[in-house]
């Protein structure tokens, strides 16, 4: 049995213009990475461009992901998170998304396979049991910071908290959670 191919080798791939390289990190990340971006934008066909849009950011400028700052998960996801969230944005400015209680509207994904939704549903499953071992006003500052989009700015506000504890909580919670999902890239 060979040894797998790490990311950052993948990448150096890609600037030889290496399609299997793209092919293969799909193929390893495709499915968090839809995660992500169907749970910030609710709707299937949104979340499957920002994942595209991603990748083909990467493919395009495959200098941008430094293996000195991050592992290509944490920088991926975080690429896909950013652009779940300006898909969000855009979105607040061309129709209601919201329902009256200010909630995401559900959007029904009915193309996802019994596999993909057990995936889904698996990696929710650990996402929520992380997010349920935190405060409710952590979990809160992080529901409004990473799946609504909310500045701290706009967190503090919302909260009638100062920006600073907006801040305090964020580290606090991220800190947490990154120690429950621990190993979750590797799993996916």
């Amino acid at each position: 049995m060979s040894t797998p191919i790490s990311d950052a080798e993948l990448i150096v791939r890609f600037e030889k213009r290496d399609e299997s390289a793209l092919s293969e990190l799909y193929d390893r990340y495709v499915n968090a990475a839809y995660g992500l971006a169907l749970r910030t934008l609710e709707d299937q066909d949104a979340a499957q461009e920002v994942v595209q849009d991603a990748f083909l950011k990467i493919w395009n400028n495959p200098r941008s992901f430094d293996p000195g700052r991050a592992s290509f998960a944490a920088f991926f996801m975080t690429m896909v998170r950013n652009l779940s969230i300006d898909t969000l944005r855009k979105r607040k400015y061309e129709g209601d998304i919201y329902n009256e209680e200010g909630e995401l509207l559900p959007f029904e994904d009915p193309n996802l396979s019994l596999q993909e939704r057990a995936e889904l549903d698996a990696l929710g499953y650990r996402v929520r049991q992380a997010l349920s071992q935190l405060s409710e006003a952590h979990r809160e500052t992080v529901e409004r910071a990473y799946f609504k989009g909310q500045s701290r700015e706009e967190i503090a506000e919302a909260m009638g908290v100062p920006i600073g504890t907006v801040k305090s909580r964020l580290k606090y919670a991220l800190d947490r959670l990154r120690a429950g999902l621990k190993g979750i890239a590797d799993e996916v």
